[in-house]
């Protein structure tokens, strides 16, 4: 049996799509169709004009039709500084006669890891179980089955801003497309592409994107922290046309235009247009007392921005023992030009609700149990 994906990343003045097709029997995914298309009425998830936003996104279903074959599964990255993480907890007394814990049990303590003082302004987009603790032993997998007196789940929640939340639930419902599921991609691009060596030791992830970026840091496996940052690759465009003395247009077409190596002295403006970047996340990430605490040893740069130049500040900036970047360029694809790092984020997306699956519901109140069975599906509980 198969199954069609499409996902969609919201990014700066600009839609990806993604087409993939999933073959249950051999476990496998093709892609099969990529796009852009241009709409200035977005940056991240932020919707600036709703009819615009409709139109580009009519047009990019369009685009896909021709090549899907039956219903697809339409997945779509959260993104945009209204997004905000934490990490949490939720305890579980065990009741019973035998006191054998239940999914009831493991529902129960995920559901209680939600701050009961959370703002009305927010709503809760996702939470991931990180670790699972009973009667004091720590690391436990799947608690499921196992005797004790009480659940400790260790959790991180991603939260967002109902209002933008509300604003992205209407232009996909106008736009044909009622019932889609959603994660913030960030998350996605965690799952994908880092290795798990890496997550145990220090490893930040930063995607580069043009007007936005987003970061995640993992300590000894756990997600300990992750950021939405208003900015990112256009500050390097601004910084090379500030020493060219060219408009922004033209700047943005010569970079397009080139490949890093070709000229030593443009290398170098780069390479100065880097660090400023890389300075400004610093600067941002310092901010938090996780990435502080943690420091990272080494760091996994992807998305659009993400160039050789980037990687090299990123390792000097932050003083990192590696660096590298990280695409999905070992995919099956019918062309080559389907895994050009413009479609990463997409393609995490495509593969990450491939693996788990994560519903989005515009209702809070609505959410409680289906919410919570996708927690535990994501961990095989259920």
């Amino acid at each position: 049996m198969s199954q069609n994906y499409i996902a969609l990343d919201f990014g700066s003045g600009k839609i990806s799509a993604v087409l993939s097709v999933y073959d249950e029997n051999t476990g496998t995914s093709r892609v099969r169709h990529a796009a852009v298309e241009t709409c200035p009425s977005v940056s991240a998830c932020y919707v600036l004009d709703f009819d615009k936003t409709v139109r580009a996104l009519n047009n990019l279903f369009a685009r896909m039709n021709e090549y899907v074959s039956f219903t697809p599964t339409v997945v779509v990255g959260l993104r945009g500084d209204f997004l905000s993480f934490r990490r949490s907890g939720g305890f579980q007394p065990i009741s019973g006669k035998d006191q054998i814990i239940t999914d009831k049990d493991v529902r129960a303590a995920l559901d209680n890891s939600v701050p009961a003082n959370l703002d009305e302004n927010l709503e809760v987009v996702d939470l991931l179980p990180q670790s699972f603790t009973v009667d004091g032993k720590t690391g436990v997998q799947n608690p499921v089955g196992l005797t004790g007196n009480c659940l400790d789940a260790e959790t991180f929640i991603s939260m967002g801003l109902k209002t933008h939340l509300t604003n992205l639930n209407r232009v996909m419902s106008a736009a044909g497309c009622e019932d889609f599921e959603a994660v913030p991609t960030v998350l996605a691009l965690c799952d994908t592409l880092l290795k798990p060596e890496e997550k145990q030791n220090n490893v930040l992830l930063l995607d580069i994107g043009a007007a936005n970026s987003s970061a995640a840091l993992y300590h000894k496996g756990l997600l300990e922290g992750a950021w939405e940052l208003p900015f990112g690759a256009d500050i390097i465009v601004q910084e090379v046309a500030d020493v060219l003395q060219n408009d922004l247009p033209t700047t943005r077409q010569l970079l397009k235009d080139y490949s890093y190596g070709d000229d030593e002295i443009m290398d170098d403006v780069l390479d100065d247009a880097a660090v400023k970047l890389l300075k400004t996340i610093k600067k941002e990430l310092l901010q938090s007392l996780c990435f502080i605490k943690y420091p990272p040893s080494q760091a996994v740069v992807c998305g659009g921005g993400a160039e050789i130049n980037v990687k090299n500040a990123a390792k000097s900036v932050l003083n990192l023992r590696r660096a590298r970047l990280a695409a999905h360029d070992d995919l099956i694809a019918d062309s080559e030009d389907l895994l050009a790092p413009v479609y990463t984020s997409a393609l995490s997306l495509v593969l990450y609700s491939q693996r788990h699956g994560t519903a989005y519901e515009e209702a809070p109140s609505a959410k409680a149990a289906g919410f919570f069975d996708r927690m535990l599906s994501k961990l095989g509980l259920n």
